[in-house]
Order: structure tokens, then sequence, then C-alpha cells
């Protein structure tokens, strides 16, 4: 017998994951109960010493026992009744418990026979997922679809990954390069007023330092909040670090490791997480390339500014 069970930590468990792990199931499941249809059919007009059978007695049940977020929950014997509830209420699904078993007799016509008991269980919830399994080495049954689950749990990519532990650089990069757009544009405007622009042409590094400090000022009041919003929930938790007596003020830091120690199912509250990932991961991808030709403008226009006295 192979029994084993299975622990997803610092994994990102997408729902399509999920759906073609259940449909595997599904299919075998089905396949199974065709054999043993047919089976039925040959041996029913045999005498029993000439019987052979590869799934005698066979039983086999593929269940899903869901609850919501609304405190509700239901369970859910038929396939396609349960897919559909899975696709269009994904986002209020807090867990997921998958039971699958499938139970026969081998026998040939020696009357010699073998009793199997097949069984995968998946416990899935928004941030843990456990996987128990009973098998026997002497069965093909559930063989692939316990191969499956274990290659897209390896597979699958971290959740602890380079979007979290470049958060500060990430932010600070999309908000600075956005709010630079915007302090050329008023810093050229303030070139207008005669007096300022005969500050800034008296002293050479004031343009330059004004340009960068209000691009700081700028991305942090417009860029700030939209991505505190997408790094709101694939962010660690704050944990307290101590106190710093030079400011009176309590230090908090995030606690990588539990972070590590969960994963990240994609259903319920995390089901648009890698979308979130993914639109934080391209404002940085435009907004980085953008850096190097606002500094050149800011340096031309800062050459530019000397001559106008």
């Amino acid at each position: 017998m192979h029994n084993d069970t299975i622990k997803v930590a610092n994994k990102i468990i997408t729902a399509d994951d999920l759906l073609e792990i259940f449909e595997k199931m599904h299919l075998e499941l089905l396949e199974c109960n065709k054999k043993y249809e047919n089976e039925k059919l040959k041996n029913q007009n045999l005498d029993y010493d000439q019987q052979v059978w590869t799934l005698k007695d066979y039983s086999g049940t593929l269940k899903f026992s869901v609850d919501f977020h609304d405190d509700t929950s239901s369970t859910f014997d038929d396939y396609d009744y349960f897919i559909s509830i899975f696709n269009t209420r994904l986002h209020e699904i807090k867990s997921i418990i998958v039971s699958y078993y499938i139970m026969y007799w081998e026998q040939d016509k020696s009357y010699d026979s073998d009793y199997f008991h097949q069984k995968i269980d998946m416990y899935i919830r928004e941030e843990s997922a456990e996987i128990d399994s009973d098998l026997s080495s002497k069965s093909n049954l559930m063989v692939d679809v316990y191969n499956l689950i274990k290659n897209k749990i390896l597979n699958a990519p971290e959740k602890y990954d380079s979007t979290i532990k470049n958060k500060s650089k990430i932010m600070l990069t999309i908000e600075f390069a956005i709010g630079f757009i915007l302090s050329i544009i008023v810093m050229t405007i303030l070139l207008l007023l005669p007096s300022l622009r005969s500050i800034f042409a008296n002293s050479y590094v004031l343009y330059p330092i004004a340009n960068i400090l209000l691009g700081f000022l700028f991305g942090s009041l417009f860029c700030s909040s939209k991505l505190s919003h997408l790094y709101s929930n694939i962010s660690p938790e704050r944990i307290y670090a101590g106190y710093n007596e030079s400011t009176y003020e309590s230090i908090y830091k995030d606690d990588i490791k539990d972070y590590k120690e969960k994963s990240e199912i994609l259903i319920g509250k995390n089901s648009n997480n890698m979308k979130y990932r993914n639109e934080i991961n391209e404002l940085y991808n435009k907004y980085k390339k953008y850096i190097p030709y606002e500094l050149l403008i800011i340096l031309l226009i800062s050459v530019i500014v000397i001559f106008l006295k």
C-alpha cells in the first residue's frame, strides 16, 4: 500500500489547476463505470468458474463538499453541477473537500482474488491545500491522478516571488515614474513665471531637485492607493518587531516565515490574486523604462534653465 500526505506550502495553485485535477478524476471514474458495466455483461452468462473480473463488486465515488463565504455549504456528487457552481461562484468559495474513492475485487478463473480500496482526499482552503492518498502498488487506478496532483504542486509558481520580495522597489519605481511625468509638466509650466525662472537659473541644482521631490510627491498622491490595493491581498501579514526608543514608535515587519508556510489557492478572496500580480508586473515593466528618459529630459531642461538668466 502507498499512503501519502502532501501539504502545499509557498505555492500558487490556480483555479485551472484544480479544474484539470477534477476533470482527470471525473474521466477516470467514467472509464471505470463503463469498464465495470462491460464486465458485467461479459460475465453474466458465464459459469462462476469461468468468470474473470478486473472490477468485481465495483463501487466508485467522486464527491465535493463546498463551504461558501455566506456561511452556507453544499455537497455535490453530480460532477457537471459542481463544475457549474465552481465556475460561476469561484469568488464565494471558502473551502472544498474532494473525496474520490474506488473499491473493487480482481478475480481470475482460479478463484484467486484481491481487494482494492483506492482513495484520494483533497482539503482545499484559500491559504492551504492538503492531499491524502491511500493507494495500492498493485493497482493502476488513480496513479495518473496522483501524479498529476504532484506535478501541479511541484511546478506551481512560488507564492513568495519577486513581486513580493521586491515590493518596495516595485512600488517606488512605478510611483516615481508616473509622478515624474506630472512633475516635469508642472515644473515646465512654472518656468513661464519670470521670478521662478530666475531662481532656478541662479541655482543649477534646484530645478532637478525640485523635479525629483515633486515626482515622489505626485507619485505617492496619485499611485500609492492603487498599488496598495493591488498588494493588499497578496502581501505578508505585518507583525510586531520591537520598539524604536528614538522615535517612540512600534516597529512592524513582514511575517515571511508564516507567509511561506501557507499557500495561495485561487478561490474565494484569492480568486483575483493572479490578476493583481500580473497587473503589478505589467505596470512595473512598463514604467521602469520611462525613468532613464525622464532623467535625461530633466538634465536637458536643467541645462537650458541655466542659460535663461
